[in-house]
């Protein structure tokens, strides 16, 4: 008596259990690994709506109790106290400004010389490769024409 192998087995792998997941369509159900799980029917989404206008900020009017600012009365008065004591203080500020700005400078032009040193230092290098290189390369052709014209 012949038996017949069963028609999920393949070479080297066990039969895989039917599953409600790999009943479903191809389209939903993975071919390796844990099933896919079920997509719901693309008719079940509810059409999108219009969105509705926003209604427009109401406008701010204070805290109750309070009396509303008063915005120009009250700007004049700290303006007239900074003209008094303004002119020791901005006397420091430009002071601190004229010396960090020679201090800029001075590191400006220190950090610039160091960048052109090394830069410099390392052009140096390539070019001298470079120089190598070509008279390696013209030394060959020499040699290759000597032999060239020696077997003639």
């Amino acid at each position: 008596m012949a038996t017949a192998k069963a028609p999920a087995k393949k070479r080297g792998r066990p039969a895989k259990a039917q599953t409600a997941a790999a009943a479903a369509p191809a389209a939903t159900a993975k071919k390796r690994g844990r099933p896919a799980k079920a997509k719901p029917a693309a008719a079940a989404k509810p059409a999108k709506a219009a969105k509705p206008a926003k209604a427009a900020k109401p406008v701010k009017t204070g805290k109750p109790g309070r009396p509303p600012k008063a915005g120009k009365a009250k700007a004049a008065k700290p303006v007239a106290k900074a003209q008094t004591a303004a002119p020791s203080s901005m006397d420091t500020v430009a002071k601190l400004k004229e010396s960090l700005a020679a201090k800029t400078e001075k590191d400006l032009a220190s950090a610039v010389a160091k960048f052109s040193a090394s830069w410099q230092k390392k052009r140096a290098a390539a070019d001298t490769k470079k120089i190598k290189a070509a008279e390696k390369k013209a030394a060959a052709k020499a040699k290759a024409a000597a032999k060239k014209a020696k077997k003639k």
